[in-house]
């Protein structure tokens, strides 16, 4: 049972959590669904007719998308008045068997197509498909198949003002916080590498962090998913929580290769002088994540660059300055390891700068 206490922290509330995202998440839903089927029993539907409440109200609660709340709106609405449009054309065919299946497999592979859209068109399809397949089960006239309409209308609006007005969630904000989260763990994964003396211990230290950050832009992958947002949406771009999810990975990849180099030509003294700049500039670069993951949670804050990258130009003169490229009694070996840490934090520079233009948009919804 601690384990389970413990792994269920660890995923879903450690460190800070959004107001404990997944179980609002959770808990609105199934109020949305109670207050729908409150609300059409006192307006005296009964029987099927209450039940078909209920299936409009699911169908906003369970397939909702989009990256903002006005983008989920949209989705909602579109949602309902397909679903609205085609039961009473169900309900009308399914009296008719070979009708009926030919209209469900055209229905079947317009609504499986949609995924080549995208993803918030895929889970308003399945959708729509589900409610469908219960209309065909059900045959009866088309007037029954209106009335089965207009409870599916009353269940969604009951459902819709719960979910966007009585108790709104913004996706936007909870991926943003989310995002500054996995920034800042990935921070503190960059300051023990900066930081490590190389021993088994500290390198034991280190892969812990460096979990914690991987365990961390998998929260953040998973908070997407119960959004239905597509992850590879705005790849290319720099707005949208999928354009930033893509950027974290690009980040921890960046101080991933930065920790393979930082402990370049530790043995020889040549290079003592410019391992100690090196390690002070990495420190210093650390910062820049702590800017960063505020920028990202909240929207503000300033990134200037320019002192870390003349820091790392005058360390690639000073490394060009020993001269140990041109000697062949191992420093050339040792001259590439240093360059190879260089052009590591250059890019983890590159990383920052790029992290910085990225917006999840949507901010004053």
């Amino acid at each position: 049972m601690n384990k389970i206490i413990s792994d269920f922290y660890r995923i879903f509330i450690h460190p800070i959590d959004p107001g404990l995202f997944i179980t609002k998440y959770a808990a609105k839903s199934v109020v949305a669904c109670i207050v729908a089927l409150a609300f059409a029993y006192l307006f005296g539907f009964r029987g099927h007719d209450l039940g078909w409440c209920v299936y409009g109200s699911l169908i906003l609660v369970v397939f909702r998308a989009g990256n903002t709340l006005r983008k989920r709106k949209i989705v909602a609405a579109s949602i309902c008045l397909v679903t609205i449009v085609l039961v009473p054309v169900t309900t009308a065919l399914a009296s008719h068997s070979f009708i009926s299946a030919v209209y469900l497999f055209i229905l079947a592979f317009l609504i499986f197509f949609t995924p080549v859209v995208g993803g918030t068109a895929a889970s308003t399809g399945i959708g729509v498909l589900i409610v469908n397949l219960i209309a065909l089960n059900s045959p009866d006239t088309f007037t029954a198949g209106l009335l089965r309409s207009g409870c599916i209308l009353f269940g969604s609006v009951i459902s819709y003002f719960v979910i966007f007005h009585f108790w709104p969630l913004h996706p936007e904000k909870i991926l943003s916080k989310a995002g500054g989260v996995a920034l800042s763990d990935i921070g503190d994964y960059f300051r023990a590498v900066a930081e490590s003396d190389g021993t088994l211990e500290d390198r034991k230290r280190i892969t812990v962090i460096h979990d914690r950050s991987i365990e961390s832009l998998r929260r953040y992958r998973r908070f997407m998913e119960a959004m239905n947002i597509d992850p590879v949406k705005e790849l290319g771009k720099y707005e949208g929580p999928s354009a930033l999810y893509a950027l974290l990975i690009r980040m921890i990849e960046a101080v991933v290769g930065l920790a393979n180099s930082a402990h370049f030509a530790e043995h020889s003294p040549a290079f003592t002088r410019l391992r100690f700049k090196f390690s002070e500039l990495t420190l210093k670069s650390s910062i820049v994540f702590d800017v960063l993951a505020a920028k990202v949670s909240t929207g503000k804050g300033v990134i200037d660059l320019t002192e870390i990258n003349s820091g790392i130009s005058e360390l690639e003169r000073e490394l060009l300055d020993l001269g140990a490229y041109k000697r062949g009694d191992g420093l050339r070996d040792e001259f590439l390891e240093a360059w190879g840490a260089l052009y590591g934090l250059r890019n983890l520079s590159l990383e920052f700068d790029e992290m910085s233009r990225v917006s999840l948009g949507g901010s004053a919804v």
